[in-house]
């Protein structure tokens, strides 16, 4: 079984990660911040209740994720492994925002939304174009077991943007669209970053700005309810 330091460790890594949780918990100014950012002007009460719930649904997960993929056999840094693990919890959310809350106020529009009308194409296109470019390097080099993280992780994104895009309408109609977009762009870019890290440094440094740049990625303004 495990030694005494194993459990120490673990020990130490779940306060660090309920650390993080206790300085990262979203408060309404939290919420405000967010909301602004993705376009939706002098947020109402109740907005910025549906956004503080859209964060806190994210990084309740965190600890524990952290704690469970401490146990993970390293292929990368600790930066590929924060990533890992911020791109898992947004990945879980988003399959357990597909089930409808109890009493939830059904605002948004029940109307179809095709991907393409909630994301950036440069953001997908970005995501995509990163994908191949570091598989067909993987494959040259060859690299298998970077290969198969490669794989892990395009699934773990495609799943969280087709939970985002499917998921049931939750809310108001403005933020509902908002909060979408940023999921898509945020998942997608989380995805460049892990690509970027089982390639290399410059790669991964490469994916690191890419993520950046396409979480803040805005939406188009008419693609949010005003």
């Amino acid at each position: 079984m495990f030694d005494r330091d194993f459990w120490i460790q673990l020990v130490v890594v779940a306060a660090v990660g309920l650390f993080l949780l206790v300085m990262l918990w979203p408060i309404r100014s939290t919420g405000v911040k967010l909301l602004k950012k993705w376009q939706v002007a002098d947020p109402t009460d109740a907005q910025v209740e549906d956004a503080v719930r859209y964060l806190k649904r994210r990084r309740l997960l965190y600890p524990w994720l952290y704690s469970v993929l401490w146990l993970v056999p390293k292929w990368g840094d600790d930066v590929d492994q924060l990533v890992v693990v911020v791109l898992a919890g947004t990945l879980l959310a988003e399959l357990l925002a597909l089930r409808p809350r109890r009493g939830a106020r059904r605002e948004a529009s029940l109307a179809p939304r095709g991907l393409f009308d909630i994301a950036s194409r440069w953001v997908l296109l970005t995501y995509v174009v990163f994908v191949v470019v570091v598989a067909v390097y993987l494959v040259i080099s060859p690299r298998w077991t970077a290969v198969a993280w490669l794989a892990g992780s395009v699934l773990a994104v495609a799943l969280a943007v087709w939970a985002a895009v499917a998921r049931p309408a939750d809310g108001d109609e403005a933020v509902d669209m908002a909060l979408r977009t940023r999921s898509v762009h945020v998942a997608t870019g989380l995805g460049v970053a892990v690509v970027g890290g089982l390639a290399g440094p410059w790669f991964g440094i490469a994916g690191l700005l890419a993520w950046v740049s396409m979480a803040n990625t805005k939406p188009q303004p008419a693609k949010i309810v005003r």
